[in-house]
């Protein structure tokens, strides 16, 4: 008997209001996605070390070709069947893109896919970010829990006494106490946007003189949850490689009580809203055989009870955290004043835009060809 030869193809499967279809996608081979995976990852690497100008230069010359392979091979082909083909012109106008990719293609990032060293004001600039606004979800069930779970969006002003920002400018037990220069800074503008939220600050190590009830330590953390619509991270992250239950955010108490995502299974999240992860790598999973189950910090917020939740795919760089924090809370103020964390996809992405396009931070430096500098930026929810 002969041998029945096995063939494989990638399809992309569209859910939309009239129903399922699929799109084969020609160019997402196993070895071609491989190639482009390590290719990104390198670059990825080398674009946030210390090396030479020259080397960290051509990663970004690295990264953004993946960019453009993921546009035409991709998310492009997608956008192309949804009928999404040039720039919105007004707010409201703007579809909504939920990606769930599956396997290996979860460690590229879709919502920045595209030639973004096309002109600036071409209506028809060939990227995600200019014709869509782009949200995850781990699987379409996770998606209608959070949106079942997002009623309520306005916060009023009562509401955000009950708001928490948790800052570590310094983080006990790392090298060098993990200074984080921007978070005093992040927080001054927080508490613009947020002014009634409680604030759990890692003390200066030289200044001791933080109340120890205002620690930001795991137990306080969770004592406050369950009462905060909006809670806003700035601390340093970490991606468990082997177990992603164990992924964290580096707290006050990290070393003998660690806050991870296990941690958050047991708590409920009834006033929920928005949970902001101003942290590196809250949504990487870094162990191939594991990209199916999605779990990472930034999933574990939604999955717990936040509709939304922001995060990172890699390290960030801090003033770049308090710029983009702060354009991002901005950007969820409605006309009348109040934030609304309904907007919470929409200001994230028009934050990112605003610092892949230079409006946020002054300079010549071209953002379009760094991508390393904002393309972490993910929003995940309803």
């Amino acid at each position: 008997m002969g041998r029945r030869r096995r063939h494989f193809r990638s399809d992309a499967l569209v859910l939309t209001h009239d129903g399922i279809t699929h799109l084969e996608l020609p160019g997402i081979t196993v070895p071609t996605l491989n190639q482009q995976i390590i290719a990104f990852h390198q670059a990825l690497a080398t674009a946030s070390t210390g090396a030479s100008t020259a080397l960290r230069r051509a990663a970004q010359d690295d990264m953004t070709s993946v960019l453009e392979w993921l546009w035409d091979n991709a998310a492009g082909p997608v956008l192309d069947l949804l009928d999404h083909h040039r720039r919105p012109s007004a707010e409201a106008d703007w579809p909504r893109v939920w990606w769930v990719p599956g396997g290996a293609l979860g460690l590229l990032p879709l919502h920045a896919a595209g030639h973004h060293t096309d002109p600036a004001d071409d209506a028809c600039r060939r990227t995600v970010m200019d014709r869509v606004v782009s949200s995850y979800t781990p699987t379409v069930r996770a998606l209608r829990h959070a949106r079942r779970t997002s009623g309520g969006r306005v916060v009023s002003p009562d509401a955000l006494a009950r708001g928490l920002i948790v800052a570590m400018p310094t983080t006990p037990g790392v090298p060098g106490l993990g200074r984080l220069p921007y978070v005093a800074a992040e927080v001054e503008l927080l508490r613009r946007h947020l002014p009634g939220a409680v604030l759990l600050r890692e003390p200066d190590p030289t200044k001791p003189d933080v109340p120890a009830t205002d620690l930001p330590t795991k137990a306080a953390v969770l004592r406050h949850l369950p009462d905060c619509p909006i809670a806003h991270f700035a601390c340093h992250g970490a991606s468990h490689p082997a177990d992603p239950s164990r992924s964290l955010l580096l707290l006050h108490d990290h070393a003998s009580d660690p806050f991870t995502v296990a941690g958050l299974a047991p708590v409920r999240l009834d006033h929920a809203q928005l949970a902001y992860l101003s942290a590196c790598r809250t949504a990487s999973v870094s162990n191939a055989e594991l990209l199916e189950e999605s779990i990472h910090l930034t999933s574990a917020f939604q999955l717990a009870g936040f509709p939304h939740v922001v995060g990172t795919l890699w390290e960030i760089r801090d003033q770049t955290a308090a710029a983009v924090a702060d354009a991002f809370y901005a950007h969820l103020r409605t006309p009348t004043g109040a934030l609304d964390t309904g907007r919470s996809a929409w200001a994230l992405h028009q934050a990112v835009r605003d610092l892949r396009d230079g409006h946020d931070l002054p300079g010549t430096l071209d953002r379009a060809k760094v991508p390393f500098l904002w393309a972490a930026y993910l929003h995940t929810g309803a």
